[in-house]
């Protein structure tokens, strides 16, 4: 089911269907967000989305496999030829919509094994998805509620595809920056070096990113000086990790505010604030996403 929201210049669309993703976000015309089809996620049937929901955990658990109070657990691969899981279900399942207006709608979804796979998760969740739309941006709050009888490890993000143009300048504040393995998970956490130093700006046009940030200041800013438009992407707590992927060559950027560092769940033993949060039976986890637009002439 597709759902059309708007509020003056500002227009969005929500594709429930397919993973409750944002189908479309437009400001004036012109596109906020970039509707991508990413052949690798195979559960989204060759659809273009322009965001979707990371629940219930981000980014990539290594080889999909964790332990739990002692149990062991084998996701099934969700990701091309990668071995691993990653960003969790919802993005593969069909949310449906629990009331909406004309600037605002509420999807939900239930994950209740084993009626629904356990390869894709093991745990019972309920999520929600809370979307308004402003004249000059859009709000998404996500949560996920363990309906399960055991306590389970949780994350929640969303994963915007922000159009970029040839002159994107993207700037944020982030304390440390993930050294990633060549299977792409993190190694070790470093002081953010010099050619990966967002404070003040830089151009992204040709350059290829795919890193996870931490102790970000909770504002990503992307100008796009050819049609005149910066996009700004505000997060709080837990959302405290900035994902950035910049591939060469495309225009788009994925710039997602996440809870948990990649393969979190593995890390919680050595890693004190690697994001991911054990939820106790009836517990909740939620994140609040403001995605605004500013352009020439306010």
């Amino acid at each position: 089911m597709m759902l059309d929201l708007r509020k003056d210049d500002c227009r969005v669309r929500l594709d429930a269907a397919t993973g409750g993703a944002i189908a479309a976000f437009t400001w004036r015309g012109v596109e906020v967000l970039r509707p991508v089809s990413d052949a690798r996620l195979r559960a989204q049937h060759g659809r273009a989305v322009a965001g979707y929901p990371l629940i219930p955990y981000a980014n990539r658990i290594l080889g999909g496999r964790f332990s739990v109070g002692g149990e062991r657990f084998q996701l099934a691969r969700n990701f091309g030829d990668e071995a691993g899981s990653i960003h969790g279900n919802a993005w593969m399942r069909a949310w449906r919509v629990v009331e909406s207006g004309v600037d605002w709608a509420r999807l939900a979804l239930s994950h209740r094994p084993p009626d629904d796979p356990v390869s894709e998760w093991p745990f019972a969740y309920d999520a929600a998805q809370d979307f308004r739309v402003f004249a000059d941006r859009l709000e998404v709050r996500l949560s996920v509620r363990n309906r399960d009888t055991r306590p389970f490890p949780a994350g929640v993000g969303l994963h915007p595809y922000v159009a970029r143009t040839a002159g994107a300048r993207l700037r944020f504040e982030a304390d440390t920056v993930w050294s990633k393995g060549a299977d792409g998970l993190p190694m070790a956490r470093l002081a953010v070096p010099e050619e990966m130093d967002f404070g003040r700006g830089r151009a992204i046009g040709g350059e290829e990113i795919d890193s996870c940030f931490a102790g970000c200041g909770g504002v990503a800013l992307l100008e796009r000086p050819e049609d005149g438009v910066a996009v700004v992407i505000e997060a709080g707590p837990p959302l405290d990790h900035f994902q950035v992927y910049t591939p060469a060559g495309k225009d788009f950027c994925g710039l997602e505010p996440v809870s948990n560092m990649p393969d979190g769940i593995n890390r919680m033993a050595d890693v004190a604030d690697q994001g991911m949060v054990m939820l106790g039976v009836g517990e909740e986890i939620s994140g609040r996403v403001v995605i605004g637009v500013e352009g020439a002439g306010g």
